[in-house]
């Protein structure tokens, strides 16, 4: 037995060295929408009295991003062109093709600094429920929360339930936001992707001389 102790204390070095990761599920990878993303007709949230005129009272050409500004999340985040997750036991980040939005999914339990301001990624933070990726993201700056119009007014909280599905082929996610001056009741859809294994995001690129605009 005494020969087994030299053993024991190398392994339990070896731990201590090179401690296991912590994440539960691998979502690396780039990721192509299958799911509608319209937020309008049968999909538009309940809207409050003030967010439903706002709504009804905005002219398209007045939206931000045909003037190269970007939508932001979680408008950015919901629509069809694709996204990469690079992950690390404590950092998730999410590029995403449109706009060349870039989250950063902090897993290590901070709290958000007082001093820092609104902006239009918001902060997120994230942590495992089992094989599910929980992000909560808060302090959105205002900004436009649908192309269809819908408006939000900085008080969004957006909280997503990302999980595999078929073999790690697919990636599902649970969307819930909750915007009480925009919506009278949290609204929650769901949203699904598929892996593509040769994919790559490419640079989003928008020039607002250009005479289309």
């Amino acid at each position: 037995m005494n020969l087994l102790k030299p053993i024991f204390a190398l392994y339990a070095a070896a731990l201590v060295a090179f401690p296991q990761l912590t994440v539960a599920a691998d979502l690396t990878g780039v990721w192509q929408a299958t799911s509608p993303r319209s937020a309008s007709g049968a999909n538009m949230p309940p809207l409050t009295a003030r967010a439903k005129a706002d709504y009804e009272a905005f002219d398209p050409r007045d939206d931000p991003v045909i003037r190269c500004v970007p939508a932001g999340f979680p408008r950015t985040g919901l629509i069809i062109y694709p996204f990469e997750i690079v992950q690390t036991e404590d950092l998730v980040v999410f590029l995403y093709e449109s706009n060349g939005l870039v989250r950063h999914i902090y897993m290590d339990g901070r709290e958000i600094p007082d001093y820092m301001p609104p902006a239009k990624s918001g902060y997120s933070m994230g942590r495992w429920e089992g094989e599910e990726l929980v992000v909560t993201t808060t302090r959105i700056a205002p900004a436009i929360l649908s192309f269809g119009g819908v408006p939000q007014y900085g008080d969004l909280e957006v909280i997503e339930r990302y999980r595999l599905v078929n073999d790690g082929q697919g990636l599902e996610a649970d969307v819930t936001i909750t915007a009480p001056e925009t919506i009278t009741a949290p609204w929650t859809r769901t949203f699904t992707w598929e892996l593509d294994p040769d994919g790559m995001i490419f640079e989003w690129s928008c020039d607002p001389e250009d005479s289309r605009f």
